[in-house]
């Protein structure tokens, strides 16, 4: 297959109301995760890990962030000439508003998909943390002739995504129906990855688009199950689609694991984000650290338990933090308590302060926020 066989459709605000206290500034492709990368990284390396080197990303509000994330996409290799990084504006090609549902996103990419020399489009979300072999997914959507391809897991539904596909399977893969109702059991669902022809994506999303269509899981994958062939394509290790804060949580802790940092990050297909220049972390004499995960260019001279530190935190002398989240540029003040706590970027929690979360509701600091 040509290098430019496939393109990447990504919606870089996808769910964005279900992280609200990291997508008021933010979109949801642009969240900061475990230390160092935002999501979109996960996506980005998955697609051009599988050869795709035309990617444009659905823009809609808050993001400014991910401008400067992504830049020209030089750290994906996505520096070029012909392909590279695309950002969509948020506006549909009819007029001036900004889409309201994912079939109105896709259509106002479609100068995108128009201009595309591809002949296969994946579209992807952004709330999906997973290291997708997405090439054996388009080679099995070839092998089968497929219309269109799901990549799935096994597992419990995120609970708070009304829009996660379950799938019901045959012995082929090819699926029988599809709802959107779990009663908590392992199902089949999908992982926010699909693969499409392009010509048959831009046909389906004009006659939806014309239908009054909004959902494209609902409108289209649902609604086509019995007249085209669409198949799943699982994916069978680590995954999670974010459905709240407590899932945010819980991923970013899931990388204290050695199993979920192997199938995360793995040499073959690394995680590719954009790079700082920076010191190594410096931890003083007298600091204590305890499985922890830590980025580069922080200082540490008190004590650390359980916790996901970003890049140039500071933790001050008589310091304890545990089981907490501290995001780029925070300061723990000298002799400060932090338990349960999530601290966006530049936060600065003053000399001697104590702030408890509990484990079922951890406390949210904003960023730039002096406490």
């Amino acid at each position: 297959m040509r290098a430019s066989a496939v393109a990447g459709l990504v919606l870089a605000n996808s769910n964005d109301e279900l992280l609200n206290e990291l997508t008021s500034v933010r979109s949801m492709a642009s969240v900061p995760f475990g230390g160092r990368y935002r999501l979109i990284d996960f996506t980005l390396s998955n697609l051009v890990h599988s050869g795709v080197s035309s990617v444009g990303l659905i823009t809609k509000e808050n993001y400014r962030s991910l401008m400067d994330h992504i830049g020209n996409g030089f750290y994906w290799d996505l520096d070029r000439k012909g392909g590279g990084v695309y950002l969509l504006p948020p506006y549909v090609t009819s007029g001036v508003r900004r889409y309201t549902g994912t079939i109105d996103a896709l259509y106002g990419a479609m100068n995108f998909l128009k201009r595309s020399k591809a002949d296969y489009i994946v579209i992807s979300g952004s709330d999906t943390i997973a290291n997708i072999d997405i090439s054996a997914a388009i080679e099995s959507h070839i092998n089968k002739q497929a219309d269109i391809t799901v990549v799935y897991h096994y597992g419990k539904k995120p609970v708070n995504h009304d829009d996660i596909m379950i799938l019901d399977l045959d012995n082929d893969n090819r699926i029988k129906s599809v709802n959107f109702k779990s009663n908590g059991e392992d199902v089949n669902y999908g992982i926010e990855t699909t693969i499409i022809g392009k010509e048959l994506l831009k046909k389906l999303i004009k006659e939806s688009y014309d239908n009054g269509g909004e959902n494209f899981n609902r409108d289209i994958i649902s609604a086509y199950v019995d007249k085209l062939n669409i198949y799943g394509y699982e994916h069978k290790e680590f995954v999670t689609v974010l459905d709240g804060m407590h899932s945010y949580i819980e991923t970013n802790m899931a990388l204290l694991k050695t199993e979920v940092r192997r199938q995360l990050f793995k040499k073959e297909r690394p995680i590719l984000t954009k790079t700082r220049d920076d010191m190594p972390t410096r931890y003083g004499t007298k600091s204590v650290v305890n499985n922890c995960f830590i980025a580069d260019g922080c200082i540490i001279d008190g004590t650390v338990e359980n916790s996901i530190l970003f890049r140039g935190v500071n933790v001050e002398k008589g310091a304890v933090v545990k089981n907490c989240i501290l995001m780029q540029e925070t300061t723990v003040g000298t002799n400060a308590v932090l338990e349960n706590v999530i601290a966006d970027k530049n936060a600065v929690i003053g000399e001697g302060m104590t702030v408890k979360g509990t484990k079922e509701k951890s406390f949210f600091i904003n960023k730039n926020q002096v406490v």
